[in-house]
């Protein structure tokens, strides 16, 4: 008769070792998820205020332009960085572009939408209406990723930001359609081209293979755009060239927004297009806050106040809901790694009894007759 003696010790270790391995890699994922939507965050709201300082004060009204130039600047950055091997980026082929054309015609096609949006609505309302960004996602995530339902918790505060967007639009008494119609359509083509770019993220594209393919192909488009529009022709009257404001905040804009499109793309692909969106909706809070104290032009009723607190209080519940779900997840991911271990400890120890052997995880071999 054959008897088999299993170190108890052996699996405890590697039991251990499951749970230190697993917590390591949970924590740097999250760390890495929470500083990519930290940096994004950063620099959206940076964003808005220098291009504030370089449209309304310096005077200089080409947002199709500077645009363009931001690619120009970013397709520089990334050339010579991989020149210098700084980074590792795949030549731009034909076929490497068409692959990311999609995105890259959502996203040219929601700068100039919400550009139309924000020339006939007040500061403050834009950036409330961009807050139904999450809302549209959600609704096209399903359809497009088709990874089933978000939890109910999400679902009600995404809902939230929504309904507080619609109080808003009904309590502002400068009510323009055709600007209320741009913003939809700015808000559906941001919402598809995160999705978009979420499921290339999926497909193993880098980052920074992303930002390259986004950069070259939105360039063509954005520069017919920026044609159409009269800004070839209106930039040549400006007349503050050569001051040393301008120099700064137009080499300021276009940098900045290099880096943004990187941390909205870096965002987009360790986290979610969701949150992204959730993301840059509590950056239109700020915009909003900020248009209520300087710019002015909202409708100061109770619709407005309400529908705002309501945006205020959704953003910060999907935060809490997410939070809840990472630790919810990791504590259901742990015990699958655990059951894993065991089961595999069991398999083994069954395999090895035609063969008067024993292995047990990471133990010795004992074979007792």
């Amino acid at each position: 008769m054959i008897k088999y003696r299993t170190s108890t010790m052996s699996n405890e270790t590697q039991r251990k070792r499951s749970r230190v391995r697993f917590s390591i890699e949970n924590l740097s994922s999250k760390v890495k998820g929470t500083g990519a939507a930290i940096l994004y965050g950063t620099c959206s709201v940076s964003m808005t205020f220098i291009n504030k300082i370089l449209m309304t004060s310096l005077g200089f009204d080409f947002p199709v332009l500077i645009m363009v130039f931001q690619m120009l600047f970013t397709i520089s950055v990334l050339k010579i960085l991989s020149y210098f091997s700084v980074i590792n980026m795949p030549r731009y082929t034909l076929s490497r572009g068409l692959s990311f054309a999609m995105p890259s015609i959502f996203y040219a096609s929601n700068s100039v939408l919400a550009l139309g949006a924000l020339s006939h609505m007040n500061f403050s309302v834009y950036g409330v209406l961009k807050r139904c960004v999450p809302f549209v996602t959600l609704i096209l995530s399903i359809l497009i990723l088709k990874k089933g339902y978000p939890s109910h918790m999400t679902i009600l505060s995404v809902c939230m930001l929504t309904i507080g967007c619609v109080l808003t639009g009904l309590g502002d008494l400068e009510f323009n359609a055709k600007a209320y119609i741009f913003g939809g359509l700015s808000n559906i083509s941001q919402s598809l081209y995160l999705l978009l770019i979420q499921r290339s993220a999926h497909g193993k594209m880098s980052t920074v293979e992303t930002l390259q393919l986004n950069s070259i192909n939105t360039l063509p488009l954005l520069t017919v755009a920026m044609i159409c529009m009269g800004e070839v022709q209106n930039v040549t009257s400006y007349d503050r060239f050569n001051e040393l404001s301008f120099i700064v905040a137009f080499l300021a804009t276009i940098s900045l927004g290099c880096l943004l499109n990187y941390s909205l793309f870096l965002c987009t692909r360790l986290t979610s297009a969701l949150t992204t969106s959730v993301v840059g909706g509590l950056k239109a809070l700020a915009q909003t806050l900020f248009g209520l104290l300087t710019f002015g032009g909202i409708s100061h009723n109770m619709s407005t106040y309400i529908g705002i607190s309501m945006n205020t209080f959704g953003g910060l519940f999907y935060i809490y809901v997410k939070y809840k779900e990472s630790l919810g997840k990791k504590s259901t991911d742990l015990k699958k790694i655990m059951s894993f271990s065991t089961a595999e400890d069991f398999k083994s120890a069954t395999k090895s009894e035609d063969k008067d052997e024993a292995y047990m995880g990471n133990g010795f071999m004992v074979v007792t007759k």
